[in-house]
């Protein structure tokens, strides 16, 4: 069986994430057993791997990667770019940029099912 691997990173703090975050967490759960289920059959499995960051690393926030690269490097008309997070900023108790992905000429806080999908259909070749 082939697994594409499916890695969140994403800003915990005293056992919290920020909204943006919790949006995009949502999202994946759901989008992995879904596509479990449909490529099961098709000797495919997906796996998601959540990473807790510390404050030190909060430019990795909200990254998704798919068997090692980003959503970004495997959408090429994707851009990530970051915006003011008033979560983060109540998480960490100051003003906080967060990160953005660019698509089809609308920017997403939290990655749309369709892009996560895309990406990992072309990884999975199962969709």
């Amino acid at each position: 069986m082939k697994t594409v691997e499916i890695e969140w990173r994403r800003l915990v703090r005293n056992g919290a994430t920020c909204a943006r975050c919790g949006d995009t967490g949502a999202v994946l759960r759901h989008l992995v057993d879904r596509l479990n289920s449909q490529c099961r059959p098709r000797n495919v499995s997906v796996m998601l791997k959540e990473v807790a960051l510390g404050i030190e690393r909060l430019a990795e926030s909200n990254q998704i990667l798919i068997d090692g690269q980003l959503l970004e490097q495997l959408q090429p008309q994707i851009v990530a770019g970051q915006n003011d997070c008033p979560s983060c900023g109540e998480l960490l108790g100051h003003a906080q940029a967060c990160r953005t992905l660019e698509a089809a000429g609308e920017t997403h806080e939290a990655p749309p099912p369709w892009l996560i999908r895309r990406g990992i259909c072309q990884r999975a070749g199962c969709c």
